[in-house]
C-alpha cells in the first residue's frame, strides 16, 4: 500500500472555490484540482476503486467517443469543458474514496462542504442586494476570442450575481439570484444538494460553534431562496427532507425527525408569508416555462432516438425555440448528446451510489445517502456542472468509503487497464 493522500487538494477544490470563482475559474475548478489529484493517486501507487464505479467509467469513455459526431469547432468547446467535469468529477471521487479518515476525517470534510455552502448563500444574498452586477474575471481576459465568445463558456467566465428576467406581457420583473453560479436553476440545484450535506454536517460535528454557524448559514439561505422562485428547488428540498424523515425514523432517530417536520413547517409558513407561491404562478403564467420544457424534451428525445448510440455529440438548437436542445436536464443533455447506453451508465452509476451509501449507519450517513437520492429526482430538469457533479462525487465517496479499521476492496495498481476496475 502506498503513502496516504494529503488532504490538501480537497480543502484546495471545495474551501478554496470563493477564489476559483473571483479569478473566473470556478466552473473549471473541477476539472483543474483533478490533476494534483491524479498526480498524487499515481505517485501512491495503488488505488481503492469501489465496483460499482466501472459505470461511471464507462460513462465518461462513451462520452468521449461521442466526439465523433459533433459538426462545429465552437460546439466543441463546450463538449470539452463538459467531458473534463466529468473526468475531473471522477478523479475527486476516487481521491476522497482513498483518503484515510486520518488525513482526511468526515467531519473535517463536511465542514468545509458547509464552508462552501456559506460561500453560495453570500452568491445569493448578492444577488438580491445587486441583480444587475456581473463579475469581471481574469480568465475572461485570458481566453481566446473564438472561445470567450461562445455563449455557455461567457457566462461562466463572466458570471451574473442574478438572472434578471421580465417575461413578455409581465407587469412586473422577477429578480432570480445566480451568484456564484452562472444561471439561476445552478443556484438552485447547488442549494438542494447542499442542504443535505450541511445537515450531515450539523449531525457529524458536536462543536457548538460549528453548529452554530451552520444553522446560521440554513437560515440565511432562505431569503435569496425564496427570491430565485426556483420550483426545482422547492421540489428537491422537500422530497429529501421527506425521504429523509423517512428514512431516520426508520432507524429510530426522533430528534433529528423532530428537527426536519420543524423546519418543514417554518419553511411553509415563510413561503406563504412572502408570496411565493402567488409570485411562482405569475411567473410561470407569463413564462410558459412547462410548454417550452415539454418541447424541449420531447425534441431531445427524437433527437436521440435518431442517433440512440453516439447521440449528437453536444446540445443543439431547437428547431421551434430559441433554446439549445439537450440543455434543460441532464437526462436530456445526457440522452441527446452521448446516446442512451452513456444515460443508463450515468443513472446506474447514481443508483449505485445511493445504494451503496444506504447500508452505512449514523446520521450525517444518512444525510448523505440522501444526496444522490436527491440527484436522481434533479438531473430530470437541472443540468449538471463541475460544482454540482463534485458535492455528488464527494458525497458518494463519503458515504461508501470504508473506515479505516474496517477491511475495503481489493486495491489496485493505478496502471491496471479500466476493465480491471468492474
Amino acid at each position: 500500500m502506498g503513502a496516504e493522500l494529503p488532504a490538501w487538494p480537497f480543502y484546495l477544490l471545495v474551501a478554496g472555490f470563493p477564489v476559483w470563482w473571483v479569478l473566473g475559474f470556478g466552473a473549471f475548478a473541477v476539472a483543474m484540482v483533478a490533476v494534483p489529484m491524479v498526480v498524487l493517486l499515481v505517485m501512491r501507487r495503488t488505488v481503492r476503486v469501489p465496483p460499482a464505479f466501472a459505470l461511471w467509467v464507462l460513462f465518461v469513455v462513451w462520452a468521449a467517443a461521442a466526439a465523433i459526431e459533433l459538426d462545429s469547432a465552437l460546439r466543441l468547446v463546450g463538449f470539452a469543458v463538459r467531458l473534463a467535469n466529468y473526468i475531473g468529477a471522477g478523479v475527486v471521487f476516487l481521491y476522497v474514496y482513498n483518503c484515510s479518515e486520518r488525513r482526511l476525517p468526515r467531519r473535517s470534510a463536511l465542514l468545509a462542504v458547509a464552508g462552501f455552502f456559506a460561500f453560495v448563500v453570500v452568491g445569493g444574498w448578492l444577488g438580491v442586494l445587486i441583480p444587475h452586477g456581473h463579475l469581471t474575471t481574469p480568465a475572461e481576459n485570458l481566453l481566446p476570442g473564438s472561445i470567450a465568445s461562445n455563449e455557455y463558456v461567457h457566462d461562466l467566465v463572466h458570471p451574473p450575481f442574478a438572472e434578471v428576467q421580465r417575461p413578455y406581457g409581465s407587469p412586473r420583473t422577477f429578480t432570480r439570484p445566480s451568484a456564484p453560479f452562472a444561471y439561476t436553476n445552478g443556484w438552485g440545484c447547488n442549494v438542494a444538494l447542499l442542504v443535505p450535506l450541511a445537515c450531515a454536517a450539523l449531525s457529524a460535528t458536536r462543536r457548538a460553534r460549528d453548529r452554530a454557524l451552520i444553522a446560521g448559514v440554513l437560515c440565511a439561505a432562505v431569503v435569496p431562496a425564496v427570491f430565485t422562485l426556483n420550483r426545482g428547488m422547492y421540489i428537491a428540498l422537500g422530497f429529501g427532507l421527506a425521504y429523509a424523515a423517512v428514512r431516520l425514523a426508520w432507524r429510530g432517530h426522533v430528534v433529528p425527525l423532530m428537527g426536519i417536520m420543524t423546519a418543514g413547517v417554518v419553511g411553509a409558513f415563510v413561503a406563504s408569508a412572502a408570496g411565493v407561491v402567488s409570485s411562482l404562478n405569475e411567473r410561470l403564467h407569463y413564462s410558459e416555462t412547462n410548454t417550452g420544457r415539454a418541447q424541449v424534451y420531447r425534441e431531445a428525445f427524437d433527437g436521440a432516438v435518431a442517433s440512440p448510440l453516439l447521440g449528437n455529440g453536444a446540445p443543439r438548437p431547437s428547431q421551434t425555440l430559441d433554446i439549445s436542445i439537450g440543455t434543460q436536464g441532464q437526462v436530456w443533455n445526457v440522452m441527446f448528446s452521448y446516446g442512451f447506453p452513456a444515460l443508463f451508465c450515468f443513472i446506474a452509476w447514481l443508483v449505485a451510489a445511493a445504494l451503496v451509501s444506504s447500508r452505512r449507519r449514523g446520521v450525517d450517513h444518512v444525510w448523505l445517502h440522501v444526496v444522490p437520492v436527491v440527484a436522481l429526482l434533479t438531473i430530470v430538469y437541472y443540468g449538471y456542472d463541475g460544482p454540482q457533479l463534485m458535492l455528488v462525487m464527494v458525497a458518494a465517496a463519503l458515504g461508501m468509503r470504508a473506515p479505516d479499521r474496517e477491511p475495503a476492496v481489493p486495491a489496485l495498481p493505478v496502471a491496471a487497464p479500466v476493465p480491471s476496475l468492474a
